[in-house]
């Protein structure tokens, strides 16, 4: 059963935030009159005492995001015009964790939304068709390393994670906005904040790799579950936390 002492700690895993830029700032210029990036909030020399007591060490974390839509507010006039709720088509593949590091990845630097207000955004993650890709099947990857030995999660079940907003953002009051959307990979996996422990593992084949997916060759299948079960967590209290 869920519960809220146990979801609390991770409610920002994922966050959501508008920044508006100044088309003084050439670094922040943007072709469109938007820019949708991802951030990996992870550092492997800064973890968490909890975590680093652990064992756990996070190199990799990369998600397949199928689409992305932006629906409009219902509400607004327009000033007579209609508009069409806003779908981007993925797959997009991001690496928000390289070599132990957060990455801030712009997935879109001109996006061209129309001026106007948007009531919701939504993001659907599912398993990666591209067969030449490790993430072939998979939505969501992590590897690492447990007291030394590498590990592999990943999963290939589908993510909805639904954003509206109590006040509609109108980007008609902006010159420019940075959609930021961020991932916080270390409460995933660091107990004391929540996350899930990775610690009883097991390498089963004595291959020297641990391996947590649905049927691995090692046991780890109900700690595979239990990840799952977290992110779905997670994603069902956030949308709830945004729902208005």
């Amino acid at each position: 059963m869920k519960t809220l002492k146990r979801i609390f700690p991770l409610l920002f895993l994922f966050s959501l935030a508008f920044v508006w830029t100044s088309c003084e700032k050439e670094d922040d210029m943007l072709d469109g009159n938007a820019a949708l990036r991802f951030k990996g909030v992870y550092d492997a020399g800064s973890m968490t005492k909890s975590l680093a007591a652990n064992g756990v060490v996070i190199e990799t974390f990369t998600i397949n995001i199928e689409a992305i839509e932006f629906e409009f507010d219902d509400d607004n006039d327009n000033n007579g015009l209609t508009y069409s709720d806003i779908e981007l088509s993925g797959p997009f593949e991001l690496d928000l964790v390289e070599d132990g590091q957060g990455q801030v990845v712009t997935l879109i630097n001109d996006l061209d939304l129309p001026e106007t207000g948007y009531d919701e955004v939504e993001f659907e993650f599912d398993k990666s068709e591209n067969a030449s890709s490790d993430m072939y099947n998979q939505s969501v990857r992590v590897e690492g390393t447990i007291h030394g030995t590498p590990f592999v999660f990943y999963t290939d079940e589908e993510f909805e994670m639904e954003i509206e907003f109590e006040d509609p953002v109108d980007l008609s009051e902006v010159e420019n906005a940075i959609i930021m959307v961020s991932f916080d990979v270390e409460a995933l996996f660091d107990p004391a904040q929540g996350g899930v422990d990775l610690t009883n593992a097991q390498d089963g084949n004595d291959n020297g790799i641990i391996e947590i997916f649905e049927d691995d060759p090692d046991g780890n299948e109900d700690l595979s579950d239990r990840i799952e079960d977290l992110l779905d967590d997670i994603i069902d209290a956030f949308d709830d936390m945004w729902d208005d």
